[in-house]
């Protein structure tokens, strides 16, 4: 937390150091466009031209940059024609948006260059010509002589010597309607002063027409222009928006409402910035662990050769995202285990099933490669069916069908009659589940002990049929081995075979599952006894085998018809059941691994005939006797501590 809030202090920091820029950038266009030009004979220039020295073209309107740096030394040109062509800038009258100018080839002189004469094509989206403005032809390359025209609107002659012509005959004439009698080789239109028709009369007054110029009005937003002026503010350009703008200083009461909005849009914008960097650290840090270690990069590739070399019979693959959006999150959890929890999903067809997402990696990817190998080669009515999985970096899940009935353990940890099942259906999924361990013990191609069966690990259909689940802790076998190697202790309390956790007992193998199977099923049976109200027995006496040895030991039929009262049964068919159970259990829970039926055995038991079935000695209090090369024992506090630790995780 302390990373994001210095994150977002020096996120805020930077947006104040913005906005403090910006109100200086517009404070600072404010003050340079408070510059005027001063240029030749003419000063005080200001917007719309520019001369990007003095005033900034963001001061000015593009089109109006003023020339002083030309030349004639400082004297302002422009351009106002479409082809560019400079001209001199004579006057500029502010209030009336107007400028005089002349083409700079009619300045003092009456007889210009005729290599450079060019009409004036205005360019119109920036000037217009005012009312005091006409245009005059004059007419060069005539023949001689030339008749002299005395009546109005006439052409009116004048000598004009230049370079070209020794005695060149030039007139003028206003407008455009009069045609000379003889044509001359060429000329040329010039917009001059109304007044100028008055005394264009020789050389002199044609000179003097020519430096009077023309006069045009200016189009740049001018009236809003005169508004910025009025308000105290500056004309300018905004090339980023491409429109005129006005500036304004800081004391301005305009500025200051545009500068109180800017801060107070920039804070929400702020806020709302430190809350996205606030989020982003906070997933960072809940997911730095997707930054795997050497260890758990070399756990992942190890797990993606084990899929690959299942190829297509490996099952569907999909993405933590997909994972997500078919729980809708992991909103609807099923149970919880310590590998994580099991989730209710749904598939793109509308099919549900359960998502068991494996959040803690103690083991690292040990669980994950186990349960999709044994459960892969596996295909049996009472084993659970993996239909997808997902394993990415640190994030791994397993999809499987979807069972309504849940696990057997809320049968069994239950209160007065809630959850009840009938005693033939518990003999049946008791069944179900020797049949499951029966099949991963022979059945299938690779051998596979569970070495976590109990309650919690088996799951029940609509119809009650047992499927085993969770094999995060099987380990395949060759078959050829009755013993097992194993490199630490697995299960859960009070299920796990003594050998298991303790090699005094001898070495792990297929009984070892026969044990936990026993303990199963004397859950089931002690469930019935727990579940009457009132009884005064505690948890210890009720769970200890001993106890209900004991009760098959009695040779009183008044006691043990009181006794089957209090486990619930109210008749023989239900006595022969509940015996069964027990006898079955009780030889399955033998501390010495050999006196263990095998899993196949032991569901024959269940399937035959009640007379048939004797009662087993009682399980050890210490370590059945061992070869001089065997040193480990287990003292019999130790095992009644194991034995009677029940079916709790």
């Amino acid at each position: 937390m302390k990373l994001s809030f210095q994150s977002s202090f020096f996120l805020m920091i930077i947006i104040f150091l913005l906005i403090l820029l910006h109100v200086s950038v517009e404070a600072n266009k404010y003050k340079e466009c408070k510059s005027l030009i001063q240029c030749g004979g003419l000063s005080d220039i200001g917007y719309p031209f520019y001369d990007e020295k003095t005033r900034p073209d963001y001061c000015g309107y593009p089109g109006f940059k003023l020339d002083c740096d030309n030349e004639y030394g400082g004297i302002p040109e422009i351009s106002v024609t479409q082809s560019l062509e400079k001209h001199r800038l004579l006057n500029i009258n502010t209030s009336s948006h107007t400028i005089s100018v002349t083409p700079k080839e009619f300045w003092n002189t009456s007889c210009p260059d005729t290599d450079n004469l060019f009409n004036t094509t205005l360019n119109y989206t920036l000037y217009k010509y005012t009312d005091e403005v006409a245009n005059f032809t004059f007419y060069y390359d005539c023949p001689t002589p030339f008749p002299v025209m005395s009546s109005p609107g006439s052409a009116t002659p004048y000598d004009c010597l230049n370079i070209n012509y020794s005695f060149p005959v030039v007139y003028f004439k206003i407008g455009d309607n009069y045609i000379p009698q003889i044509p001359c080789q060429s000329n040329i239109i010039v917009p001059l002063f109304h007044q100028s028709r008055d005394i264009l009369k020789d050389s002199d007054s044609v000179k003097s027409a020519f430096e009077k110029g023309f006069e045009l009005e200016w189009i740049a937003d001018n009236g809003k222009c005169d508004d910025c002026q009025k308000s105290g503010g500056e004309c300018g350009y905004d090339f980023s928006q491409r429109n005129f703008t006005c500036y304004h200083g800081s004391s301005h009461p305009k500025e200051r409402l545009k500068r109180t909005l800017i801060i107070i849009a920039s804070l929400v914008v702020g806020s709302a910035m430190v809350a996205i960097v606030l989020f982003y650290f906070t997933r960072t840090k809940a997911s730095q662990k997707l930054i795997l270690t050497k260890e758990e990069r070399n756990d992942s590739q190890d797990v993606e050769v084990m899929l690959k070399r299942y190829g297509e019979h490996a099952p569907k693959r999909y993405t933590y995202g997909e994972i997500k959006k078919m729980t809708s999150c992991f909103q609807e959890k099923l149970g919880e285990g310590g590998y994580g929890g099991v989730y209710k999903g749904i598939l793109q067809d509308g099919s549900p099933v359960a998502v068991k997402s494996l959040k803690n990696h103690s083991s690292k990817g040990a669980d994950f490669i186990n349960e999709i190998a044994s459960i892969s080669e596996t295909n049996h009515v009472n084993i659970v069916t993996l239909l997808g999985y997902c394993y990415q970096g640190r994030k791994s899940a397993l999809v499987y069908e979807f069972l309504p009935n849940g696990s057997l353990d809320k049968y069994i940890y239950c209160g007065q009659n809630q959850n009840s099942i009938a005693w033939e259906t518990l003999l049946q999924i008791v069944i179900g589940i020797g049949r499951g361990l029966e099949y991963l013990h022979q059945g299938c191609r690779t051998r596979i002990l569970h070495f976590d069966i109990k309650p919690h690990n088996i799951l029940l259909d609509a119809k009650f049929c047992p499927k085993i689940s969770d094999f995060g802790l099987a380990k395949s076998y060759v078959q050829t081995k009755s013993l097992m190697t194993m490199s630490g202790t697995r299960g859960t309390p009070g299920y796990i075979a003594p050998e298991v956790f303790c090699r005094g007992f001898g070495g792990a193998s297929h009984k070892s599952d026969v044990y936990s199977f026993g303990m199963l099923v004397l859950d089931l049976v002690g469930c019935r006894k727990n579940s009457i109200a009132g009884s005064e027995k505690t948890g210890s006496e009720l769970y200890f085998p001993h106890y209900i040895y004991k009760q098959f030991e009695l040779k009183d039929d008044h006691e043990l018809k009181e006794e089957h009262e209090l486990l619930g049964i109210s008749n023989d068919e239900e006595k022969a059941i509940q015996k069964k159970l027990v006898i079955v259990s009780l030889w399955c829970i033998q501390t010495n691994p050999s006196s263990r039926p095998s899993i196949s055995r032991a569901v024959e038991m269940l399937e035959g005939d009640i007379e048939s079935l004797q009662i087993p000695p009682i399980p050890f209090m210490s370590s059945p006797p061992k070869s001089n090369n065997q040193h480990s024992s287990i003292n019999s506090a130790t095992l009644e501590l194991h034995l009677t630790n029940g079916s709790s995780e």
